[in-house]
């Protein structure tokens, strides 16, 4: 998705990742806007009330930065990723692991797509506890 579109979208997390910037504008932050204090007292006038699509996007094209602009669209583009995703980080044997590999090569698919497959497949009466 272009970044044009990609600002079209996800107001809410825009929203609050101004907010965390403008909570937080020091040095660093502050290379986000052209100007960070004009910015601050733009972000002050439009309260915290809930804003209007069309005003968060004047707002984000007047007062961000270029470098403001890409740290947004990047924050916008990893949420669109993991929407509805949880990250799991896990250790597994080495045959596993070569069993994966092996799966990955004949299958042409990733290792989070042969994941869920075989998730969303898997027999749940053979992992019930014998009681």
């Amino acid at each position: 998705m272009k970044k044009a579109e990609l600002l079209k979208t996800e107001h809410m997390v825009q929203q609050i990742w101004l907010k965390n910037q403008m909570s937080k504008i020091n040095f660093s932050t502050g290379k986000n806007f052209l100007n960070s204090d004009v910015a601050l007292r733009a972000w002050d006038k439009l309260g915290d009330l809930v804003l209007r699509d069309a005003d968060l996007e004047h707002y984000i094209s007047v007062h961000l930065s270029e470098q403001g602009l890409k740290k947004l669209v990047t924050t916008l583009r990893v949420h669109k990723k993991r929407n509805g995703k949880e990250l799991l980080q896990v250790e597994i044997t080495d045959a596993s692991r070569r069993k994966l590999s092996l799966m990955i090569f004949k299958s042409g698919k990733t290792k989070i797509e042969i994941i869920d497959y075989l998730i969303l497949n898997a027999d749940l009466s053979e992992f019930e506890k014998n009681e």
